[in-house]
């Protein structure tokens, strides 16, 4: 049996937030990358960043392909996919902001 640590971190992304992110960002029943379509190679990601406090919360996951993922953090288009995942999240949650997507201590 496995245990799960009694603490976590608000950065952490529960089973039931996963699957409400993955139900969110499906279409026609299937879940795919919102920036590609692409229904393989699927991961959550942070909009607002882990080591930037960013929550483990549905306001602030989106699902990409492993190839839009590495996209979004590694890369010269940086910055045009966090302007399209902020424009994705908004339509969805239009009065959150990014503070509160973001870990207060």
């Amino acid at each position: 049996m496995v245990y799960l640590s009694e603490r976590t971190k608000a950065t952490d992304i529960s089973p039931k937030v996963r699957q409400e992110v993955y139900q969110r960002d499906s279409w026609d029943g299937r879940t795919c990358c919102i920036k590609c379509g692409s229904p393989y190679s699927l991961q959550v990601a942070h909009f607002i960043g882990r080591g930037q406090g960013g929550l483990g919360i549905k306001e602030n996951l989106v699902v990409l392909c492993v190839k839009c993922h590495q996209m979004y953090d590694q890369s010269d288009q940086m910055n045009e996919m966090k302007e399209f995942i902020k424009t994705y999240l908004d339509n969805y949650y239009p009065n959150f902001t990014d503070d509160e997507r973001k870990f207060k201590k």
